[in-house]
């Protein structure tokens, strides 16, 4: 009994005294490590051609998140995008006055062009209102609701501090909007997929034009490449050409009325008894909303057979071939609409 309790305490003894070994050890190699993890940040930062101000501050930023290997920051966007948004709201706290085109703002937007940050690929999902392109067009909800305040607004300016939304006053209902006031951004990025942004009014400048603050707040409804939403609504098509007119069902010219199963920016299906070829083309009219979308050119590229409890009937998935971008844009918009209605 005492064999196996002196046994116990030496074990015990031995496992602390190994603890504290380590420890030690640990902490006399901490410093090379930081000094090694330093001399990475500094190759990364001399070889993107960053100043030594440019260095300093981005190397100061990293105080705002626990990183152990700073040289990260030049790989991680997401990194980058919340050291500049708590740095932003230090500075916009601050009692001194900011402005987007002030020397410290100026001082983080060339260290984001630096490390490459200044346009992300339409591969790459979006981290913060910073990386919105200008040129992006979407639309501008309330806080609350699914009626648009803007059907479209474009994105004129995206610096450091904002980014600015511009609409047509000729076009679009006047609303009275004012700084402080939140909002949704909501806008389909190709390739990538459908983002809805919540942020506040910073500015109402005129004529028809909003500073809105940046946000990592992003909703993203990733998909294959356009939203698709389940529909039953009429549609009509006729058959443009075939590769073997000898062997098609459906004669070419002649119009036919059928229902669409779902719609998408890029294409839609539809439920019909006699099947179409694939790469046959159809010049394809419906309606959204009260909006007609008439002689879109469609290609059949995928039928699947659907069997019925009275008759077979065959799922035609449909591409849109050199479809209107405004034509396209309005489809978007009105699945984005009916997606956020039914979510």
């Amino acid at each position: 009994m005492q064999i196996a309790i002196i046994t116990g305490a030496c074990i015990l003894a031995a496992a602390v005294i190994f603890l504290v070994m380590f420890e030690i050890r640990l902490y006399r190699n901490r410093p090379r490590e930081l000094k090694q993890s330093k001399d990475l940040f500094l190759e990364c930062a001399a070889r993107l051609g960053l100043s030594t101000e440019e260095h300093e501050k981005l190397f100061a930023l990293l105080s705002y998140q626990n990183v152990l290997e700073p040289q990260t920051i030049f790989q991680s966007l997401p990194l980058f995008e919340q050291c500049i948004e708590a740095e932003v709201n230090r500075l916009m706290k601050s009692d001194r006055q900011v402005a987007a085109d002030g020397p410290e703002a100026a001082l983080l937007s060339e260290i984001r062009r630096k490390l490459g940050f200044s346009h992300l690929s339409l591969e790459h999902p979006l981290v913060s209102t910073r990386n919105i392109s200008v040129g992006q067009v979407g639309s501008l909800f309330g806080r609350e609701g699914n009626k648009a305040i803007f059907n479209k607004v474009s994105v004129v300016d995206n610096n450091t501090l904002y980014f600015t939304l511009q609409y047509d006053v000729e076009k679009e209902d006047q609303h009275r909007i004012g700084p402080d006031t939140v909002v949704r951004f909501v806008f389909a990025r190709q390739n990538d997929g459908l983002y809805g942004v919540q942020a506040k009014v910073a500015n109402v400048n005129e004529p028809g034009a909003l500073d809105l603050l940046h946000t990592l707040e992003l909703r993203r409804n990733q998909l294959r490449q356009y939203v698709r939403i389940e529909i039953d609504l009429p549609l009509r098509f006729r058959l443009l050409s075939t590769k073997d007119p000898d062997k098609s069902e459906i004669q070419r010219g002649h119009l036919i009325t059928t229902k669409m199963s779902d719609i998408s920016g890029g294409g839609l299906s539809f439920m019909h008894e006699q099947s179409l070829r694939l790469g046959d083309l159809i010049a394809i009219t419906f309606d959204l909303a009260g909006q007609s979308f008439a002689g879109i050119t469609g290609k059949i590229v995928h039928l699947t057979l659907r069997e019925g409890k009275n008759a077979q009937q065959f799922k035609h998935h449909v591409q849109f071939v050199n479809i209107e971008q405004r034509k396209q844009e309005d489809i978007i918009k009105f699945v984005l609409e009916k997606e956020r209605r039914q979510g």
